[in-house]
């Protein structure tokens, strides 16, 4: 990654977060801070290979999610005490869920932070989607998928085309897939964090996809260029928090199944040349 380029996101970071919390009256802001003092378990995170543990079985993710919805799409502003830009409300609440074990988590919005919140080794991709979830309860379940530059999305053109550009505006997309959010490889990153906007309240399950959503760089640009401070939080501590993953090869704190099985093999590959050498010295000589 170009390092000028890290230093600018990471400078426009700490920018936005500085305007976000001056924007604040001075008693919300304090009473914000004292609260964030008491929180242990905050969002975004920098996941790294070091710090997760590969789950072969996680759960499945059941995604049902409908193919031609309507959107309510509007401008935040940024940053401000919402912190999200741009935010694409889903009129029908049955238009998508997300199956998880035994809970259900119906989709009710979701939005785009610039530069991207989670890191991936360190690594900030220029944007990060949220599909925001809540089941019966209203437990929150956030699904985030990185975005990085590449082609250009049409599925996502009839927002990023039309981007509303103040907070009076409403943009209605009237026929939207949903199912063009979601990738075909459902390999996740799973932690228990908070929202990345206030309250910042805790208790929000993160299942973050490692196949990251494509869009070309003028659609990026388009987003990026109406929020110059970006409309990101900056990474959180882990605080010890487990990080569960099933993408093979990623985790290195517990070695796959398969490192095992071949781990077993090579012993006993080992172990049979021993008992050979033992039984015939002359074994190694002609097995070279």
């Amino acid at each position: 990654m170009n390092t000028s380029f890290a230093l600018k996101l990471s400078r426009s970071a700490a920018l936005g977060s500085v305007i976000f919390f001056c924007a604040l009256p001075g008693a919300q802001a304090d009473r914000l801070a004292d609260n964030l003092a008491a929180m242990e378990a905050q969002s975004p995170i920098n996941i790294t290979t070091n710090n997760t543990t590969f789950v072969k079985d996680l759960d499945p993710l059941l995604f049902t999610l409908n193919s031609d919805t309507q959107l309510k799409v509007i401008n935040n502003g940024s940053p401000n005490e919402f912190a999200t830009a741009a935010r694409a409300n889903v009129v029908d609440p049955g238009a998508g869920s997300v199956t998880i074990g035994p809970d259900t988590y119906r989709l009710s919005q979701f939005h785009f932070h610039t530069p991207a919140e989670h890191l991936e080794n360190g690594y900030k991709f220029p944007m990060e989607m949220h599909l925001v979830f809540s089941d019966a309860k209203d437990n929150l379940l956030v699904v985030g998928r990185w975005v990085e530059e590449g082609a250009f999305n049409e599925a996502l053109n009839p927002i990023f085309s039309n981007l509303p550009h103040s907070v009076t505006d409403t943009l209605t997309v009237d026929h939207f897939n949903l199912n063009a959010l979601i990738p075909d490889n459902l390999n996740s990153f799973r932690y228990d964090g908070s929202l990345t906007t206030p309250p910042f309240s805790e208790g929000v399950k993160w299942v973050d996809l490692a196949e990251p959503l494509e869009m070309s760089a003028a659609q990026i640009n388009a987003y990026s260029s109406l929020f110059p401070d970006g409309d990101s939080r900056e990474v959180q501590d882990l605080n010890g928090r487990p990080i569960f993953t099933d993408v093979p090869g990623f985790a290195t704190v517990v070695p796959e199944p398969e490192t095992y099985a071949m781990l077993l093999a090579g012993l006993c590959l080992i172990s049979v040349i021993a008992r050979r050498r033992l039984v015939n010295p002359a074994f190694m000589n002609s097995a070279a």
